[in-house]
């Protein structure tokens, strides 16, 4: 073989120069003329010559022709368009976590029933501010229908007022109220059990229990009708209404009724009440009498003491309500200028 398969085409072969490939051309004999000293005959040797390789001939260069189409790179791992590139555009997502639907789905459903709950709590609470400021605008504006008190449909009679102490009064202010208005239930009642004493006085005693009996049955159709609207229903609408000067009338009509009360447990004779002086003097006569007579004064006296406590209640509910008498001045006289007969009262006085 002429050529070396593994050599380099471009690589420079020494042996490739003009000089040494001239001196191997020609055959060179090494210890020509020189005799064997053994008598021998000497043959000449021959210098080795390295294998002349030929150079292959250079070919032209040969510029490539441009058909306009560039083919696609190849695809793999390192290419830009391959199989890495779409490997990284899909590694771009999330990949989807098959192991945790039923999770996703129970806490889904978890969020769907909490926002329910949510919206029906607001729903409850929407409803409840309309409810509170349709009751607030039916106790300032709305007609209030008489309902006290409570007479059957076939009487003659109609309820006169309207009484609703949940309705009106001030969650506050309802216990005080409510107590207020046992103590004048407590109160009729006072005036009906002195009432039936009398009558009983009468019809065991005659005519020296007369006075006595018509005076009581005085006291129980008045008074009674008239501590509903001078105290009780006096209260009621300061507290509804925050008004000072109603505050001060029932001050003053409540202590009217204390007074009422303490005259009422003495019993004066033949003052109209079957208090201790009338039960003591009636129990001479008719000792069964005389019991309910002591009867009826504990019961004026229990309803004496009621009265002092609940006043001092009331008084303290007062002044937590920031009233006072220059306030009370003030919606007297606001109310006095308004009325046009006190207006004219007024000026004509001047």
């Amino acid at each position: 073989m002429d050529e070396n398969p593994f050599a380099d085409p471009n690589q420079v072969n020494p042996f490739m120069d003009p000089s040494v490939m001239q001196v191997s051309s020609q055959s060179t004999t090494v210890g020509a003329g020189l005799d064997d000293p053994f008598g021998a005959a000497a043959e000449p040797a021959t210098v080795p010559v390295a294998p002349v390789i030929s150079k292959p001939a250079p070919q032209p260069a040969v510029q490539p022709v441009s058909t306009g189409y560039n083919p696609p790179a190849p695809t793999g791992y390192g290419g830009s368009g391959g199989y890495g590139s779409q490997t990284a555009s899909f590694n771009s997502q999330p990949p989807k976590q098959y192991g945790n639907e039923e999770n996703m789905h129970k806490q889904k459903l978890v969020e769907d029933e909490f926002r329910k709950r949510e919206e029906d709590l607001e729903r409850r609470e929407r409803q409840l501010r309309e409810e509170q400021k349709r009751l607030e605008d039916a106790r300032v504006y709305g007609d209030r229908v008489p309902n006290f008190p409570p007479i059957p449909a076939f009487f003659p009679c109609t309820p006169c007022v309207y009484h609703n102490i949940d309705f009106d009064i001030a969650p506050e202010h309802q216990l005080s109220v409510r107590r207020v208005f046992y103590h004048w239930q407590f109160t009729v009642f006072c005036y009906l059990f002195n009432f039936i004493v009398c009558l009983g006085m009468i019809c065991a005693l005659g005519t020296k229990a007369g006075s006595a009996f018509g005076l009581s049955l005085l006291y129980a159709g008045l008074f009674v009708p008239l501590s509903f609207l001078t105290w009780y229903r006096m209260l009621y609408n300061a507290v509804r209404l925050d008004s000072s000067m109603r505050y001060m009338l029932f001050f003053f009509m409540y202590g009217l009724q204390i007074f009422v009360s303490g005259i009422a447990a003495l019993g004066f004779n033949s003052g109209g009440f079957a208090g201790w002086i009338t039960a003591f003097k009636t129990m001479e006569d008719n000792k069964a009498l005389g019991v309910l007579g002591i009867i009826v004064s504990l019961a004026w006296c229990a309803n004496c003491l009621i009265a002092v406590y609940l006043i001092m209640q009331i008084h303290k509910t007062y002044r937590s309500t920031g009233q006072s008498m220059e306030k009370a001045s003030g919606e007297f006289a606001a109310s006095a200028g308004s009325n046009r007969n006190v207006a004219q009262a007024v000026l004509r006085s001047l």
